[in-house]
């Protein structure tokens, strides 16, 4: 099929006709689009007269907008359309209207923040304009205005020194300006590393105590909130970052500070692994502590470290996140010091492109992140990387099939403990009947109170995903196979699966006895 500007029309030499009517309709074009009706600002139109409007951090609630306006025709609805930072795209939502006093409409939404899903930093800066359309169909655009969102809990001072603003409260001026100046430092060091451009205003909130930070923070999962203090947070779209004051702030400001540039190097298309993401910001780290420094020699010296292919998120297990901080932290000194700043901005660079991390070494540097680990583990002394190679795929034994298979049962509804040779496969709980010969119905029997107990209580406490890891390594725990629909919850006076069979078949013989009587009538 060809392209529009390449169609081909069946006019040859002196179809003047042709030519004309193709001229009129080009012409009616242009007229359909120039009378189209497009938006037109709200303060040029007499009809539509905006008195005020307004946007209101509630934090962490969320925010909240406002808007006045007199029209001399009922207005059908606002529209509030609104940017957040650098994101590349834009959220609306609909405003409540009070048309009771016209000429006077009144509007507001409150646009929660709350959630994971709609989480806004505290800093961020946000654009937003109206979007008014009248019971005609005309539509109204106010001009976009900027508003920061900043924390509501408390009143905020800033200091601003060259492209760094820090947002404190309280008697904290001289800590925010020590701060200032070393985040300033920080750029001036890794704006080469990473490449980045420096110029965008990067805002900071600053935090007294850990009671005032963890409502702001977003939490990587409940078990690190609940064993790490969380010091600080970058939001790269923002370039916004919220820290913690302590005896680290100044680590944690550089640290964070880095993860923005890291980002701007590589731009929206490019795709940073972890180790490299967190290396460099500890790079960028003006007050590197020692903790990552011993996690890591404790990970080398117990055969714990962590292949960097693995390294594309953070383990669950806290300790092993401070490992992940420590090689992130040791593998870039060694790409740095061994070739140079030039190669790292390079790398973010082609990562920008993107193309993958493998892909990225092999042009920057002439080896993939395999060639690179091992490079660097020879440095620290450790054991090379070798891939595990998969082992055979063991093949089952054959079991003999028995004569009848009439009831497969869950383990809660079959018997209690199956007698040897009957059948029974324990390992996935079905409860094979066979009927060789006629013999004496049993009374029924209830489920084993005890097992039912326990099932009931796994059920109940099952933890979430994020733990599974640490219980299915516990010995003699079996794994639950939770496919085909079985119920977990004991069974109360259901019926032995002998006795269930037993009864189909004196039911069967009855109603085949009737209808034989009934045929012979």
């Amino acid at each position: 099929m060809k392209s529009p500007d390449m169609l081909e029309y069946p006019f040859r030499g002196g179809n003047t006709a042709g030519l004309i009517g193709l001229a009129a309709v080009a012409v009616a074009f242009v007229i359909a689009v120039g009378t189209m009706a497009t938006p037109v600002s709200a303060q040029s139109k007499e009809s539509v007269r905006v008195v005020s409007s307004s946007a209101t951090s509630e934090f962490p609630e969320g925010m909240r907008f406002k808007l006045e306006l007199e029209s001399d025709v009922r207005i059908d609805d606002v529209r509030v359309t609104f940017e957040i930072g650098a994101r590349r795209t834009t959220q609306y939502a609909y405003m409540d209207l009070d048309q009771t006093t016209k000429p006077l409409v009144s509007g507001e939404l409150f646009q929660r923040t709350n959630t994971n899903d709609r989480y806004i930093p505290p800093g961020a800066m946000i654009t937003y304009w109206f979007e008014i359309t009248d019971e005609n169909g005309d539509s109204f655009l106010t001009d976009p205005e900027t508003f920061r969102f900043e924390d509501a809990r408390f009143e905020w001072d800033e200091v601003t020194l060259g492209a760094i603003t820090i947002l404190y409260h309280g008697p904290v001026r001289v800590r925010a300006e020590r701060l200032a100046e070393a985040a300033v430092e920080s750029l001036g060091i890794m704006g080469p590393v990473t490449g980045a451009e420096t110029e965008t205003q990067i805002v900071m909130t600053l935090y007294n105590n850990n009671a005032e930070m963890i409502e702001a923070v977003v939490s990587r999962s409940l078990a690190t909130s609940r064993e790490l203090i969380t010091e600080g947070q970058a939001f790269d779209s923002e370039s916004v970052v919220i820290v913690l004051a302590g005896r680290s702030d100044i680590g944690t400001v550089t640290h964070e500070m880095t993860h923005i540039l890291t980002a701007r190097a590589a731009g929206s298309r490019g795709s940073i692994p972890l180790w490299l993401n967190e290396g460099l910001a500890e790079y960028g780290n003006l007050d590197q502590t020692v903790s990552y420094q011993r996690f890591l020699e404790w990970a080398e010296g117990t055969d714990r470290l962590i292949p960097l292919k693995s390294l594309l998120s953070f383990p669950g297990d806290p300790n092993m996140t401070l490992v992940a901080y420590g090689q992130g932290r040791s593998v870039v000194d060694y790409m740095i010091g061994e070739f140079g700043e030039e190669k790292m901005a390079r790398l973010l660079a082609t990562l920008g492109t993107g193309i993958g991390i493998d892909a990225s070494l092999q042009a920057v540097y002439g080896f993939e992140l395999e060639g690179l680990e091992n490079r660097w583990r020879d440095v620290i002394g450790a054991e090379p990387y070798i891939e595990p190679t998969p082992g055979p795929t063991p093949t089952p034994n054959a079991e003999p099939t028995p004569a009848y298979k009439l009831l497969t049962l869950p383990p809660e509804s079959g018997p209690a403990s199956p007698e040897p040779g009957d059948g029974s496969d324990s390992d996935t709980g079905e409860a094979i009947v066979k009927v060789l010969e006629p013999t004496e119905i049993p009374e029924p029997t209830a489920p084993d109170a005890a097992a039912g107990a326990v099932e009931e209580e796994s059920s109940r406490d099952r933890p979430d995903q994020s733990e599974q890891s640490d219980q299915s390594d516990t010995p003699g725990r079996p794994e639950q196979d939770m496919s085909g629909g079985t119920c977990s919850a004991p069974v109360v006076g259901s019926v032995d699966g002998t006795a269930g069979a037993w009864l189909l078949v004196v039911v069967g013989l009855v109603a085949s006895g009737r209808v034989r009587g009934w045929r012979r009538r």
